[in-house]
């Protein structure tokens, strides 16, 4: 069951209603690992009607330079150093669930490093690498994972009404557990994002944004789940539609968290076999 948590690409609610039956003239799939659940990130989903897991990801970070251009056309790199932690529970029925040390089957730890780039005013990149570990306690099993790739956010236009941004990234991730073979998945993104004052509204004495994407996602490889010994549903893409309110220049401060921005994305693939809503803090560009 654990080997299902890759299925979340910070997934709230995904559901898979349309799987595939497998026959002997298919080619062989590979069964998506626990490890990349590390990569995809925070959710819970239903994969057969009364299983659920849960992966709860916490995703500190710390800023140790901003990006940015001075006056004389200096360029300064920001830098960031990540440590998420990932979890993946049993079940997730109720609070006590969570502090449940029985209740969890998978954690790991993936330390990295996030740049950010300035190529000009308008274009920014942002390269980044984690490499880490992972461990399933059913089955005793240890894996190190790893994952990086190029992030780009170039503006395409800035008035006082909008400003919208072109997106693009590509990534890749993997795992090797012990005496097994690696296994190893690639994506590309590219999509929009805009950000618009909304008129007379302001949150703690500041004027409220819409920040606003939407993107696609190409998954190189396939992701299949089983859903019984002969049934499997696969993905290998996603849309996403992302919504949340910001502020015009300081960040949304909930006692003591901040964030970019506060609101929600919903998601889906193209064939139908995933839906989902997630929560959504940060642009495609800095998450």
């Amino acid at each position: 069951m654990y080997r299902l948590l890759t299925l979340l690409f910070l997934t709230v609610l995904p559901s898979l209603p349309h799987a595939q039956e497998a026959t002997p003239a298919q080619d062989p799939v590979r069964q998506a690992h626990w490890a990349m659940g590390a990569y995809f990130g925070t959710g819970w989903y239903q994969v057969d009607k009364n299983r659920s897991v849960f992966v709860f990801r916490i995703p500190p970070r710390q800023t140790v330079r901003q990006s940015g251009i001075d006056e004389s056309g200096t360029r300064n790199i920001g830098v960031e150093i990540l440590y998420p932690l990932t979890f993946g529970l049993h079940s997730m029925d109720e609070v006590p669930d969570f502090i449940d040390f029985d209740n969890f089957g998978t954690v790991s730890f993936t330390p990295g490093v996030q740049l950010e780039i300035p190529v000009n005013n308008k274009w920014a990149l942002r390269p980044y690498i984690h490499i880490g570990a992972g461990y399933e306690k059913d089955t005793g099993e240890w894996a190190n994972i790893w994952y990086g790739g190029l992030k780009s956010r170039y503006v395409l236009g800035d008035t006082s009404k909008l400003r919208w941004s072109l997106l693009n990234s590509i990534s890749y991730a993997g795992y090797k557990p012990e005496y097994k073979e690696s296994g190893r998945y690639g994506s590309a993104m590219a999509g929009l994002e805009f950000n618009q004052p909304l008129a007379n509204l302001q949150f703690d004495g500041e004027p409220v944004r819409l920040n606003w994407h939407v993107t696609y996602s190409y998954l190189f490889d396939k992701l299949n789940f089983y859903i019984t010994e002969d049934t499997i549903a696969s993905v290998q893409d996603e849309w996403e539609l992302g919504l949340a309110f910001g502020k015009s220049n300081n960040k949304m401060k909930i006692w003591f968290m901040s964030f970019e921005h506060i609101g929600l994305s919903f998601k889906t693939s193209s064939n139908g076999n995933y839906r989902a809503i997630s929560v959504n803090l940060r642009s495609p560009f800095t998450h």
